[in-house]
């Protein structure tokens, strides 16, 4: 735990204030208020191959490396969140102090849960906590569930399935001990970003849900077949193609 109960000093740096310290004091930048978040590659070229988009600035102004953020129609904006928790939060803040109050992830996860496989689009019902951001936010952050519209609107698309998922930082330590522990939770498969998008909008009111594809399957057990990575293009074209009829289909 990393939030006090009794800290009621403010933060040494806003989102607000880096915004300002970025692009100068009385620069406005106001996005749409929907936005589409890609925790992966190409997914925000393939909007840019696909769909009629303006660029509505070169650099969103966060604290970790922003890159450019692209405008379909006027309702909505999309751009690539970064990777692993920390800039995940570093996301979700800036863009909700630019007027963005709903955010629909896209992302990759690996399964450690014979309920999946590879190609399977995931439509977390709810993410477990193994990162450390989200405990700068609540003092019990353990899990975190999406906005229950939200979550509604991505179970349309097609094919796709409903589990627990697990954020973690610690790349390198998913032992078999702990993925056994996760399974035993209910949980199918693991990214690095979810619970950290989870906790921060709701901390900030904002409506976020996610959507991901399984990328690859962890060995069940030791001796089992080692962990492949079975991404391919035509794997990431399918989960961006599929979101997007329901993204823009409302």
């Amino acid at each position: 735990m990393w939030k006090y109960p009794d800290d009621d000093s403010s933060a040494v740096l806003t989102a607000k204030e880096n915004i300002e310290s970025i692009r100068g004091a009385g620069s406005v930048l106001r996005l749409p208020e929907r936005a589409l978040v890609f925790f992966m590659s190409r997914g925000v070229d393939y909007l840019l191959e696909t769909d009629t988009c303006r660029l509505l600035t070169e650099k969103l102004p966060r604290f970790l490396m922003g890159g450019p953020v692209y405008a379909i129609g006027d309702t909505l904006c999309f751009l690539d969140g970064g990777r692993g928790a920390p800039q995940a939060a570093d996301t979700v803040e800036t863009l909700a102090a630019l007027g963005v109050r709903e955010l629909i992830c896209v992302g990759m996860c690996g399964a450690f849960s014979p309920q999946l496989r590879s190609g399977d689009i995931l439509v977390p019902q709810c993410c477990f906590s193994e990162e450390g951001t989200s405990w700068h936010y609540y003092e019990h952050a353990e899990v975190f569930e999406p906005d229950a519209r939200l979550y509604a609107r991505l179970r349309g698309i097609p094919g796709s399935k409903t589990l627990p998922l697990v954020s973690t930082d610690g790349i390198y330590r998913q032992t078999y001990y702990k993925e056994q522990l996760w399974r035993e939770k209910g949980a199918a498969a693991v990214d690095m970003e979810t619970s950290a998008v989870f906790s921060v909008a709701r901390c900030l009111g904002l409506a976020a849900a996610a959507v991901l594809m399984v990328s690859d399957c962890h060995p069940l057990y030791e001796g089992a077949p080692k962990w492949e990575w079975r991404m391919t293009g035509e794997m990431r074209r399918e989960l961006f193609e599929k979101t997007m009829q329901v993204v823009l289909g409302e």
